[in-house]
């Protein structure tokens, strides 16, 4: 009898077994490892259906995207370390699998693909070398290069390219639409393609051309909060997967965002006005302001003789972020409507062809301005919606889960959210407009995660009760509150094996079900994350050290500002002192209760010390690479007054940063401020 129910007993524990493999019954204890799953019955029924509510037998777009083409990208646009291009066309001519948004598959067939392309006469694109497309303007005696990547090893080669089939012909202008740095990052690959040196566009030689507060809302961007935008771009683009049906699929603005380090270009040039005309080297541009649109500091224009428009990233084959995940200012939706108003208003009569940094250009009068009405109608409609929603009393998380935009409006393929999410933008106008809180004091009291995170595991009666509901949540297919449950535990004990294969598990059917390329990437490289145990490395970087050497004088100390440790500069006290930067300019420096203050063009009035230096040699000595001895035996520093507050003046300083912060788990002792 004991051996009969020795025997019952195993065979119903391997039936329970093969019961929780099975990715239709769902999953157990028994199965959370760190391994990548297939997609679940719930994920597969879900992207099935949507063949079923949008027009899959439209093939318009393929038919523009390769308009034009003239060569495939040199090495197919492979470049070691930097970009593998080749990885990433793994979608073409087959269909979704399970795990893959049908939708989102789709538009990854589109942009995942690249080479040189004529738009139309003097006007050339690279594309799907880098996540923004190079575009070279033929002019009477040479070239103009319109938005230059972010990475230099994929400029250098988008250039080389271009004059494999087109001839070398010298460089006339660059000219930058706006503040990001995957527009202007490439900079240094004009320079290793021997377009121009450093002179030529310091001296005006050669134009760069930017919109007015370009360099001040670069920095601010991917400077000021560079190291940790860079750390969320990495996971916002799927840096840190691997390319296939199960990780990265695309960046949905183009192929992907390059690896490595980028620069930052100083123009000698900018547009302050709107309708401005100039002039370069035979060709007339018309230029129109839109700040705080796509970007703080933008610009579009129109080439009249050629009919030509490029409205830059303010109109894209896609809803774009009105706030952006890897971390921006909120953008404008109404006035991004706005604009694309005015534009209609002025240029489009006239229009034949729109072409922007990313994706691919419209031909025809009548299909541009199609086009730009389609996105007017995207971005008022939010704003009204939102509006409207909000003056009934409905929350930002509730506008965003019930809210619905008109259906010829979301239907329309160019409007699909493949890079701005409509939730994420609804509660981004939400903010802008009205702030984050929604009038329910409850929201005043909330702990932050890893405290409220171990209330609701203690209420629950401990880790294990937590797990058994976020077990029994992901077995209905409810991977939303599966994520939720589980970051209560994650929050403070990422030690919980359980719990943080579950919560991948979880995040991966989130990404594999969504139809924006950034929340699936988030979800899947989220998922990494916690399947790796943290400690992903980066390797994005907006701030390195030559582009904080590149900084005007003002917006580089203010960086140094940014990085001082209250604790130690209230250890050494109120100091004034007056800097004098060679060549750049003066400053009245006050370090007053644990903060440093500056005034440019002033002397201080009672200086405790004087300092006279360069730049880099600033940045060695307040990271400590130098000390202000050798610099003064060198003759690199002049000093007046007491040395000894120049000496301790270092150690105020946090240059340290790392920028590989986890993002799910909890922050590594190592990257927590002391």
């Amino acid at each position: 009898m004991k051996k009969k129910m020795k025997l019952i007993s195993a065979i119903l524990f391997i039936a329970a077994v093969c019961h929780s493999q099975n990715p239709k019954n769902g999953t157990s204890r028994t199965t959370t490892n760190a391994n990548q799953k297939e997609a679940t019955e719930f994920t597969k029924t879900l992207n099935a259906a949507v063949y079923k509510e949008l027009n899959f037998a439209d093939k318009t777009a393929f038919e523009n995207v390769d308009r034009g083409f003239i060569a495939p990208l040199i090495d197919n646009g492979d470049i070691e370390g930097v970009m593998s291009a080749t990885k990433m066309n793994f979608m073409q001519n087959k269909k979704a699998p399970a795990t893959v948004n049908p939708s989102l598959w789709r538009h990854a067939q589109l942009v995942n693909r690249g080479g040189l392309f004529k738009v139309v006469d003097n006007i050339y694109q690279v594309r799907g070398q880098d996540l923004v497309n190079l575009t070279i303007i033929e002019s009477d005696n040479g070239i103009i290069l319109f938005d230059i990547e972010y990475s230099p090893k994929t400029l250098a080669n988008s250039i080389k390219l271009y004059e494999k089939y087109r001839g070398k012909r010298p460089l006339k202008a660059v000219i930058i639409s706006h503040s990001h740095a995957d527009h202007f990052g490439g900079i240094d690959g004009i320079y290793d393609a021997g377009l121009a040196t450093r002179e030529d566009i310091k001296s005006g030689r050669i134009l760069l051309l930017t919109p007015e507060h370009f360099v001040e809302e670069a920095v601010s961007e991917n400077v000021m909060a560079g190291n940790v935008m860079a750390r969320r771009a990495g996971y916002q683009y799927g840096n840190v997967l691997k390319a296939g049906p199960k990780g990265k699929i695309t960046a949905a603005l183009g192929l992907a965002l390059a690896d490595g380090a980028s620069g930052l270009p100083i123009p000698n040039k900018v547009i302050t006005k709107n309708w401005e005309t100039l002039t370069i080297d035979g060709v007339e541009f018309e230029f129109y302001l839109t700040p705080h649109a796509e970007a703080p500091a933008e610009m579009v224009f129109f080439i009249k003789k050629w009919k030509a428009m490029s409205m830059a990233e303010d109109l894209n084959h896609l809803q774009h972020n009105i706030y952006t995940l890897r971390g921006a200012k909120t953008r404008d939706a109404n006035l991004w409507s706005k604009y694309l108003g005015e534009i209609i208003a002025r240029w489009g009569g006239d229009v034949e062809v729109n072409f922007g940094p990313h994706t691919w250009p419209v031909w025809g009068n009548k299909n541009v301005n199609e086009y730009m009405k389609a996105q007017r109608d995207l971005y008022k409609s939010m704003y009204n919606t939102v509006l409207r929603y909000a003056n009934y009393g409905y929350s930002p998380q509730e506008i965003a889960e019930y809210a619905k935009l008109p259906e010829p409006v979301v239907k329309n393929w160019d409007n699909r959210p493949y890079y701005g999410h409509l939730k994420n933008n609804l509660k981004a106008t939400y903010i802008l407009n009205l702030g984050w809180f929604s009038g329910n004091a409850a929201e005043l009291a909330i702990y932050p995660d890893n405290e409220r995170g171990k209330r609701y595991v203690e209420a629950m009666g401990g880790e294990d009760k937590m797990l058994d509901a976020a077990f029994n949540a992901f077995n209905k297919g409810d991977y939303r509150f599966t994520v939720d449950l589980l970051n209560n535990i994650v929050a403070y004990n990422g030690k919980n094996t359980d719990a943080n294969y579950l919560m991948a598990d979880a995040l991966e059917q989130l990404g594999y079900q969504e139809e924006n390329a950034l929340y699936r990437n988030l979800y899947l490289s989220g998922a990494y994350e916690l399947r790796t145990g943290g400690n992903v490395p980066n390797k994005l970087n907006t701030a390195s050290p030559e582009v904080i050497a590149a900084l005007p004088p003002d917006l580089l100390i203010s960086y140094l500002s940014m990085t001082v440790d209250p604790k130690k500069a209230l250890v050494l006290g109120n100091v004034e002192m007056d800097l004098v930067l060679k060549g750049e300019g003066q400053f009245s420096l006050e370090l007053h209760n644990g903060v440093l203050n500056s005034v440019m063009g002033y002397k201080s009035k009672n200086p405790q010390v004087s300092l006279e230096i360069s730049k880099l040699d600033l940045l060695a000595l307040m990271s400590g690479k130098v000390t202000l001895d050798d610099l003064i035996n060198n003759g690199k520093a002049k000093v007046d007054g007491n040395r000894e507050v120049l000496k301790k003046l270092h150690r105020i300083f946090d240059l340290g940063m790392k920028n590989n912060m986890n993002l799910v788990m909890p922050l590594q002792p190592e990257n927590q401020i002391k």
